[in-house]
This record gives structure tokens, C-alpha cells and sequence, in this order.
């Protein structure tokens, strides 16, 4: 299978460990609807027999500072958009915690808001 190419993550897969990094470390790697939506793939494509380690973490000096609100405050139908990045989150969340794969979350910075709560949905956190 290839590996996706992402504009707000990065994923990759090296035999049965797979590495997800938050990366938009000029936003903080706020959550916006790219982030979330690409998040929620990457999760489904760790749901796999031969996958048996994710690795989360975040680009720079944040892990996740939570939703980037400057995506929230431009977006046409606040309400909608905000539904949309919340729905998506919590499937990639949902997704991390059904798999059999250990979630291992890197926390190498700030975990704020959304941001925490995905760091704590590790089987393992280190921080």
C-alpha cells in the first residue's frame, strides 16, 4: 500500500510501526479541517493486523495547542466547520482506541484543549 500524502500530517509506515506527526508547527499544530479529516485517515489506516505500534507526536515546539481558532473565526458557517473538526477528531480518536496497535503519544510540547485530549488517548504518553 503507499503512503498517503498529506498537506497538515505527515504519515509513514516502516514495517509493523507507523509514525503520525502534527504538522503545522507555524499554527501551534492547531486542529483545523485539514488536520482533523487527514488525522481521522491516518487513524483508519493504522486500524490493520500488521500494524502493531503508532507513534503520535507533534512538529516544533507544540504537540497540539488544541483548535486553531483563526480557521474557526474565517470560516463561512462557524457552526458547520467547528461540528466537522469536532466529528472528525473523534472519529481519529475513536479509530486509535478500537485498534489493536499499542498508541504510543509523544507529547514533545504543549497539549492544550483538542490537543490533550488526543495526548491522553495514548496507551502509552510520554511527555
Amino acid at each position: 500500500m503507499t503512503e498517503p500524502t498529506y498537506e497538515a500530517i505527515s504519515f509513514e509506515q516502516s514495517g509493523a510501526v507507523a509514525h503520525i506527526t502534527l504538522n503545522r508547527p507555524d499554527a501551534a499544530n492547531g486542529m483545523n479541517d485539514t488536520m482533523t479529516r487527514e488525522l481521522a485517515d491516518a487513524a483508519r489506516r493504522c486500524d490493520t493486523p500488521g500494524t502493531k505500534a503508532v507513534v503520535l507526536t507533534g512538529a516544533g515546539r507544540f504537540f497540539c495547542a488544541g483548535g486553531d481558532l483563526k480557521s474557526f473565526a474565517t470560516a463561512p458557517d462557524r457552526g458547520r466547520f467547528i461540528k466537522g473538526v469536532a466529528d472528525d477528531l473523534h472519529q481519529a480518536i475513536s479509530s486509535f482506541a478500537r485498534m489493536d496497535a499499542v498508541l504510543i503519544t509523544a507529547v514533545n510540547g504543549t497539549a492544550a484543549g483538542a490537543g490533550f485530549s488526543l495526548a491522553v488517548a495514548g496507551d502509552l504518553v510520554l511527555a
